[in-house]
Order: C-alpha cells, then structure tokens, then sequence
C-alpha cells in the first residue's frame, strides 16, 4: 500500500541557497527513497516566484501552496514572540481538507513556530516537529554575542508548549536534542542532514583557493569580519593563498570586505566547490548544525572549521576543532600539500560516518 507523508513548511524547499531549504529539501528526498508520496504545502513566507514553482511541482509528488496575506506579525511580548506570532489559521484549514482526501502515515512540520497544525490532524498521523534549531531565548544568545536578534525567537516556556503538540521531535544534532529533552517529555530523536557524497576533480593552480560560502546572516558576517582580522595581521599569507566569498553573504559582507574575492550568488554548488582547494567554516558561536560545512565535506573538500562550525559532527583532524578563529589562521602557514592531504582524508572520513549514521537513523524511525 502506498505510503503517504504530509511535510508542512514555510520555508521553500527550492532553491536551496540556504541552509533551512538544503535541510527541507534533503529530508524530503530522504522520504521519497524510502517509497513514501510526499505532499509538501509551502505556505509562502518568502515568496514564490514561477522558476520555484516548476521545481517544486516537479519534484515532490504533491506541491500546495498558501500565500501569506501581509507581512509576519511583530512580536506580541516585545522582547519576544508568542510561539504562534506567525502562524496563520488558513494553514490548519487546508491541512483539514487534505486529511479528507488523503491518509497521511506521517505529517512533518518545519519549525516548532509553526506547530500549531499539528493539532488539527488525525489522532492515527504521526507528528513530528522538525526544529532546524532552538528558539527559546534565542535573542539572549544573539545579545550574549554582541549581535541584534533576527528572525524568530521566544521563550523557553512557550517553546516547550509547541513541542508538547508532537508526538515526535527531530534535533538537528546532539547538544540541541539535549536540550529539548529538558523542555518536553515528548521522546526527541537526532537527524541529521544527509547528502550525497560527490567529490570534484581537483586542478593544478599556482596558488591555493581558499572558499567560503554562506547566507548573509549576522553570525556569519561577524565570524567572516574576525576570520578577515586576523589574516589581515599576517599579509604573508596573501602570496601563497587566495581567498573567495561565495553566496548571499557576499551582498551584506561587500561594505566589510577587504581579502576575498566576492563571486556572489552561485546556481549550483559544485560550481564554487570546483574553484577552491580549501573550504573553511570560522564559526562563532550561533545554534543549530552547520550545513555549509557538511556541504563542503560532501564535495571532497579538506575543511577547516571551529568548533562551534562542527557541533553535531564528529571532526576526526585538529583542523576540524580549532578553539578560536585567531588559532585557525595561524595554522593556515602550515598548509603544506602534505598537511592538506591528510586533512582531505580526515575530513573525508568525518563526513562517510556523519552520513551512515543518520542514513541508519532515518531508517529506524520512519521505516
């Protein structure tokens, strides 16, 4: 009997030029693999241009769509955001509708903002929140670390009263899972963001390319102005090595920029993992599971990330854990072909156990 699976998003799953749309877009695949029909409704928080809707239509079995009716609420607390401040009633109404024609195994929603749905289904339909990353008083780590909070933030009350709404939570990795499992009583399952394995060819170049390439959020700015900081105080490296900035960030971080090469928004990934011989990830601090750097380790790439870049995954090279940005590009003058030969094995390694883990993983919950 053919299985049915509801994933209810207000986020796109196409194009994938940010990380929470990767994440769409690949636990979605994940489903089809496994035989299910996905119905995947977007209610359009960031638009929908004609080129999305062909992709989408054409990828997933069912595509819906709910346009918004005027921009997201502002927060109804002020400092914060009551945890349904986005949600709109129209998306329970139609989820109503498909539930009369369609028998769902399993409806996922994404972000535990957007939960409310799930009180609408069927009391045979496994729901499950996918998270992405945690909310509950997110706008204190943003303020912790010298930055405005942007996007969605709430208390950790109010977020644990939308997870109590599941039957089922996904963390995105282990630290988050954790802290979940302090908020609800509702069991949290880890899974992770599994993509293919598809290492490029590499070219003969006179200089190494180190790359880089993100949305423009601000942890990425900051992690980007600090990385830029401390090579700047070492313009010895500006010879051997060349830098280049790829995606969305180019556009906020161009007033800031004073080493890279901006290269802009970029079609196709491989297409930017094709011109470096490095990728980098000099995170600070933030939420959530890094998914550039996943993305970089997937096309081949030897990786040098802080820790708060690898949280949820398991760097098997000094490389992949450096305590602090300034330590990074110090060891940056060691990259001899030598060193960035192991590091492309380590780095390979890392990502062949981080997929076989959560490749197991999905099988045993949802098949």
């Amino acid at each position: 009997m053919t299985k049915h699976v509801l994933v209810v998003s207000p986020i796109p799953s196409h194009p994938q030029f940010q990380g929470n749309s990767a994440r769409i877009y690949r636990l979605n695949r994940m489903f089809q693999l496994c035989g299910y029909k996905l119905h995947f409704l977007y209610f359009g928080m960031e638009g929908l241009t004609n080129a999305q809707k062909i992709a989408m239509q054409s990828q997933w079995d069912y595509f819906h769509f709910i346009k918004p009716e005027g921009a997201a609420s502002q927060p109804s607390y002020g400092d914060y955001f009551d945890i349904d401040d986005w949600y709109d009633e129209r998306v329970s109404e139609y989820v109503d509708q498909l539930c009369q024609t369609w028998k769902f195994e399993i409806c996922i929603v994404n972000y535990v903002w957007f939960s409310k749905v799930l009180e609408v289904l069927p009391e045979h339909v496994l729901k499950v929140i996918d998270t992405h990353d945690v909310f509950g008083d997110r706008h204190l780590v943003a303020k912790a670390a010298g930055l405005e909070p942007v996007w969605f933030y709430t208390t950790k009350a109010l977020e644990a009263q939308a997870l109590d709404r599941a039957d089922l939570i996904l963390a995105i990795q282990d630290e988050e899972k954790k802290y979940f499992e302090q908020i609800t009583k509702k069991p949290v399952k880890v899974m992770g963001y599994v993509v293919p394995y598809h290492p490029l060819f590499e070219q003969n170049k006179e200089s190494i390319t180190i790359g880089y390439i993100g949305s423009g959020n601000p942890f990425n700015i900051e992690s980007l102005r600090i990385f830029q900081s401390f090579i700047m105080q070492q313009p010895e490296l500006m010879g051997p090595f060349k830098f280049v900035l790829g995606g969305t960030v180019c556009k906020d971080f161009a007033e800031h920029n004073q080493i890279f090469d901006l290269v802009g928004k970029v079609e196709h990934l491989d297409e930017f993992y094709r011109e470096i011989d490095i990728a980098i990830n000099p995170m600070i601090g933030g939420t959530g599971l890094k998914i550039k750097s996943l993305e970089a380790l997937s096309f081949g790439k030897p990786l040098l990330a802080t820790k708060d870049a690898m949280v949820g995954i398991e760097g098997l090279d000094d490389y992949h854990n450096f305590e602090n940005i300034e330590t990074m590009v110090q060891e940056i003058k060691n990259l001899s072909k030598e060193r960035i030969e192991t590091l492309r094995i380590n780095s390979n390694q890392s990502f062949k156990l981080y997929n076989e883990r959560f490749i197991g993983e999905f099988k045993i919950i949802f098949n």
